[in-house]
């Protein structure tokens, strides 16, 4: 399932970016009926994917419920997981590890770290580090010993390239924040355009 809203970008007036659902026959900007644009109608990139369609990934949702409508960034806690070449999920939580769990994976944010050519490195280290005993349900704990912890470990034993990370925190602003911003943004585009036609931004 794709959840996604179709948002639309365009430019009619020099000035003005106009974002909206469906692309209107007068400017919101200037009232005059639109001949031509300045920047054609595209549709804003979707930042989120389903993670069963993205072997060989990391992937991100919120711990409860989905990015678009209930994700709130100074409230909700993040839960990441691990894709393998076959699209199935690996993650870890209270209940320890977990596998395939796909169905809370359909709308989340991936990326991928790996070219083809790791595949069978990357499945074998999963393999690896999941049999270790420290990540049965027993020793989860929310700070010291979660979700993060687990791909923490696995990074660092495929050691590919620069994916080696000193610490969680290391890990979230290296790899994770920058991915994350984005879709926090498409969020803010989505939920605005839920309550008005347009959104309208400076364009320098």
């Amino acid at each position: 399932m794709n959840n996604n809203p179709d948002i639309v970008c365009f430019r009619h007036c020099p000035r003005k970016n106009v974002f909206c659902r469906r692309v209107p026959a007068t400017c919101p900007v200037c009232s005059s009926r639109i001949q031509d644009f300045i920047v054609d109608p595209f549709r804003v990139p979707y930042p989120f994917a389903n993670a069963a369609h993205n072997p060989t990934s990391i992937a991100i949702r919120p711990s409860r419920g989905g990015f678009l409508d209930d994700y709130d960034v100074t409230r909700d806690d993040l839960h990441v997981g691990i894709v393998d070449s076959d699209g199935r999920v690996v993650e870890f939580d209270k209940d320890g590890l977990i596998a395939n769990d796909v169905d809370r994976w359909t709308d989340c944010v991936v990326f991928q770290v790996i070219p083809v050519a790791w595949t069978v490195r990357w499945d074998e280290t999963l393999l690896f580090v999941s049999k270790d005993v420290r990540w049965k349900s027993v020793n989860y704990d929310d700070i010291s010993l979660n979700c993060f912890d687990f791909v923490l470990e696995f990074l660092n034993n495929l050691g590919y390239a620069n994916l080696k990370f000193a610490n969680k925190e290391d890990l979230c602003e290296r790899l994770i924040l920058s991915k994350i911003q984005k879709a926090i943004r498409y969020n803010s585009l989505y939920r605005a355009l839920k309550h008005q036609e347009y959104l309208l931004s400076d364009h320098t």
